[in-house]
């Protein structure tokens, strides 16, 4: 093949590029023509009208991918799926819920059983945060599937009735067992080991005797017949009362 050929062979792919690239990107098509008439003109020597040519297409290119950066829409990218939550921390966040009293959170949290008992764990609740009882959660650890879900067991430490204020306990071994299934707490258990951890030794007897001595009037009010703190709104005001005047006397 002779260098004219060559040439002349460069020179119509080169067009051809410069015209598919002129169209994309929307340029006049009179230009495109003017720019071509001219190289072939002759005004030039033939290879100079290839680096022209050569110039011009890839000027051309640039536009094109310059327009690509600066005109094309941002690909957004979505975080991937949430997997199931995992039975520990739904339980972590049951024992959240209880702990900070938050009881619309916490009956959303329940289902079948638990859901159905929710008046029971209510009554519970209320009656924990009338002796300020404050959770100090260790784990949440899944021990072994059920038929209906998995075993989970929080283990925590308590402070209440203001112990923490006379740098008294906190008081361990202490637990919440839950069974959980597709998100949701569908039976649970609250054991506090308040008989063998110090607490009914060190703070609620001598609670008691306490408020017995100056307020005997407000026990029966604060206090059920099973030695259980009353979860009604004037047990809890007392209580709130009561625990701040008693820690108060104790610390003086």
């Amino acid at each position: 093949m002779t260098t004219s050929e060559l040439e002349r062979r460069v020179a119509v792919a080169l067009k051809q590029h410069a015209e598919v690239a002129m169209s994309e990107t929307k340029t006049d098509p009179a230009k495109l023509e003017r720019l071509l008439a001219d190289a072939e003109g002759g005004q030039k020597s033939r290879r100079a009208w290839i680096a022209g040519a050569v110039a011009a297409a890839a000027a051309v290119v640039v536009v094109v991918w310059a327009m690509g950066l600066t005109t094309g829409k941002p690909q957004s990218i979505s975080p991937p799926p949430a997997g199931p939550a995992q039975p520990e921390d739904v339980a972590a966040a049951y024992v959240d819920a209880y702990a900070s009293y938050d009881r619309p959170r916490l009956k959303s949290l329940l289902a079948g059983n638990a859901l159905a008992n929710w008046p029971s764990l209510s009554q519970a609740n209320r009656a924990d945060g009338a002796i300020e009882f404050r959770v100090l959660l260790d784990s949440c650890t899944a021990l072994y599937p059920v038929g209906v879900g998995t075993r989970v067991q929080c283990t925590f430490d308590v402070h209440a009735l203001g112990s923490e204020r006379l740098g008294l306990g906190p008081y361990t071994n202490n637990r919440f067992l839950m069974t959980v299934q597709g998100g949701k707490v569908i039976t649970s258990e609250l054991a506090f080991d308040y008989g063998n951890n110090g607490f009914a030794t060190e703070m609620w007897e001598p609670f008691v005797a306490w408020v017995t001595a100056r307020y005997p009037k407000d026990v029966p009010v604060m206090i059920d017949g099973n030695n259980n703190p009353r979860p009604d709104a004037t047990s809890v005001a007392l209580f709130h009362q009561h625990i701040a005047e008693y820690v108060a006397a104790k610390s003086s």
